[in-house]
């Protein structure tokens, strides 16, 4: 079995528990959702409306260090306006001395130059090996910060605030950092386990609706490689998820969070195999991605990269024919897109996928699918049929 703790506190035993130390009290009277045993590190999760604000409190319960060490938010332009005033009063209140680092919205953002910023804000702010590093954003923020956080003194602490859907259920759990080279994405990255993952299911609403959508794409993959029941919630429930009604975001959240880290938890660092079922379309859609010029948001890319493994599983002979339709409907129902347009030249994104960090002894490994909840990772795809099947998109 594995060692995956599922907690549910809500203990408010206040009265003569709490002593003189608040962060007793923090950590009987908070509710985490999920805790994550990975080796000797863990993470704590916590889902609800409103934790924006809580921040400092549930990191105070998980940190002994007294004083409290220093707390640097890295946030982008989009995010730092709305909740980081929020977050840093949050900290400070729970005697963190914290100061912000602000990058530019978007992939572009996500590189070296960027990178050696936060590291300056770090020396600025006296960030030693007891410091945190948090980060407030999506995915682009939470694998720059990560990544910072990593390799900052050789590792300190890391928390993730996602404001995104993508980042809820995907990038904000399994320790993945990096920054992206000219050749590709996530070149250079390290594995490094966040503390303390906040989830505030109310900053959806302040997400552009294409974004809402494109962070879709990663929960309905999760549902192609786990489960018949889960890919089927999500056809039941296509109105509810695009309208965030608020009890079924938060379900969708947790779900995936709970789909993630039992996956993570058995192979953390892509030893054995397993983790890499999670790639199931992101060959290809790392490559459209890169190739687009990041015109295209992430989830849209993955999207498109599950139709077309979709396709090479078929053409393989693993796939029905009616799973990959069913895929398609799904898609276009949650209006992700299904089409590339304007297409990219097939050499210029096969050239692409053969730099793919995934690839073992020369040859790219592909996640297909030999039926819903049925991944297999396969590196025998002729390119021939890869050509054939990213050509689908705009054919």
């Amino acid at each position: 079995m594995l060692d995956l703790l599922i907690l549910k506190w809500n203990i408010r035993w206040q009265v003569g528990w709490a002593g003189n130390d608040p962060r007793w009290w923090y950590t009987w009277g908070m509710e985490f959702d999920l805790r994550i045993e990975i080796g000797h590190e863990s993470t704590c999760l916590a889902v609800r409306p409103g934790i924006i604000y809580e921040v400092g409190r549930l990191l105070r319960a998980l940190m002994t260090d007294d004083p409290a060490p220093v707390a640097l938010v890295v946030t982008d332009g989009h995010v730092g306006p709305l909740y980081g005033t929020a977050v840093l009063t949050s900290l400070s209140r729970a005697g963190f001395p914290a100061f912000e680092h602000r990058i530019e919205p978007g992939e572009r953002s996500k590189c070296l130059a960027v990178l050696d910023e936060v590291y300056r804000s770090l020396l600025d702010a006296s960030a030693g090996r007891d410091a945190v590093v948090v980060a407030l954003g999506g995915g682009v923020v939470s694998d720059l910060a990560g990544f910072a956080a990593a390799t900052w003194m050789r590792g300190v602490r890391f928390v993730i605030c996602p404001t995104t859907l993508e980042a809820d259920v995907d990038a904000s759990i399994g320790g993945k950092t990096a920054v992206n080279l000219p050749g590709g994405k996530n070149l250079v990255g390290a594995f490094h386990q966040p503390i303390l993952v906040a989830i505030d299911p109310e900053c959806l609403r302040t997400l552009d609706p294409r974004d809402v959508r494109a962070g879709m794409a990663e929960s309905i993959k999760h549902a192609l490689i786990s489960a018949e029941a889960f890919l089927a919630w999500h056809e039941q429930r296509a109105e509810q998820i695009l309208s965030l009604d608020d009890a079924v975001m938060s379900e969708l959240i947790l779900r995936n969070l709970r789909i993630k880290a039992e996956v993570v938890h058995a192979d953390a660092q892509e030893r054995i195999g397993l983790r890499m079922r999670l790639n199931f379309g992101h060959t290809l859609g790392h490559a459209i991605e890169a190739c687009s010029g990041f015109a295209l948001r992430h989830g849209e890319c993955v999207a498109l990269g599950m139709l077309a493994a979709c396709r090479l599983s078929r053409m393989m002979g693993l796939l029905e024919a009616s799973v990959e339709a069913r895929v398609k409907r799904l898609l276009e129902r949650i209006e992700l897109p299904t089409r590339l347009t304007p297409p990219i030249d097939p050499d210029v994104v096969l050239a692409t996928i053969r730099g793919d960090k995934k690839a073992r002894g020369g040859q790219v490994q592909f996640v297909l699918l030999e039926g819903v909840g049925r991944p297999a990772v396969r590196a025998d795809v002729p390119e021939r049929v890869v050509r054939e099947a990213y050509e689908s998109l705009y054919r």
